[in-house]
């Protein structure tokens, strides 16, 4: 995290935030001894860090305000690392240099207010404003959010609705983040070769009213029954005698 996010961890200041990021990149390759009584990644977390660092796999930033933006920009120029940007609020200020330096942007399609002093420019256009400047875009929701990781689909849709084309809404949820995460040539697309874990849709998956009618991974069917669909069941049949609670 850079900015705002991170401010608690470095006494409010965001110039101490880049010193230990140089520190951490240091220790990766090597500047600064592991057994230094300054240093900060684990023997492990060295060797992984090294491997980002070495161009295997690229470094996820969340990062919000054009300012900080600009000043990850030019640090990944000169540490020759690979980035994406996760958040980007205000990311469309700087569309042109990051479609030029062909990083990606993982948005979150529902953020448009001013939240905080990094989220001034948030807008709903944001998505479409990156890709029509040739930036690739892909989806996070901000915030501890992972076990909403089902609502991506609908943040793709919000941001097709406010003028990301659609087919660039759908490569945002499949071939862009396989891209971004390095599985690309495995999984995200159709192509003969590539692991088939396919979705059939009964209607448009960007849309919440619809819904998967069948799912495959690595081309056997899945089970579509959930906890869910049986309280569907449930609950959808008439009342009878006994209360709601009695029904199997």
């Amino acid at each position: 995290r850079i900015g705002a996010a991170a401010s608690d961890l470095t006494g409010s200041s965001r110039a101490a935030q880049w010193m230990l990021l140089d520190q951490l990149v240091a220790e990766a390759r090597g500047r600064i001894p592991a057994d230094s009584p300054h240093a900060l990644l684990t023997p492990v977390g060295r060797g992984v860090l090294a491997k980002y660092l070495a161009g295997q796999g690229r470094i996820v930033v969340q990062v919000e305000r054009a300012a900080d933006i600009r000043q990850l920009l030019r640090w990944a120029q000169r540490e020759k690392v690979r980035i994406a940007i996760a958040g980007g609020a205000e990311a469309w200020k700087l569309a042109p240099q990051l479609a030029q330096a062909k990083v990606p942007v993982l948005v979150d399609a529902l953020a448009d207010l001013p939240s905080t002093f990094d989220q001034i420019g948030a807008t709903l256009e944001n998505a479409a404003r990156l890709r029509a400047a040739g930036v690739e875009v892909s989806f996070t929701q901000n915030g501890d959010a992972s076990h909403n990781a089902r609502k991506l689909r609908q943040l793709a849709g919000n941001a097709v609705a406010n003028g990301l084309p659609w087919e660039a809404g759908l490569a945002g949820l499949t071939r862009v983040p396989a891209d971004i995460f390095g599985v690309g040539d495995r999984i995200g697309s159709i192509a003969v070769g590539k692991q088939a874990d396919l979705v059939l849709w009964e209607g448009d998956p960007l849309d919440v009213a619809h819904y998967a009618e069948q799912v495959w991974l690595g081309g056997r069917d899945m089970p579509m029954r959930s906890r869910q669909s049986e309280l569907r069941d449930r609950y959808m049949q008439q009342a009878g005698p006994l209360p709601r609670a009695y029904l199997k």
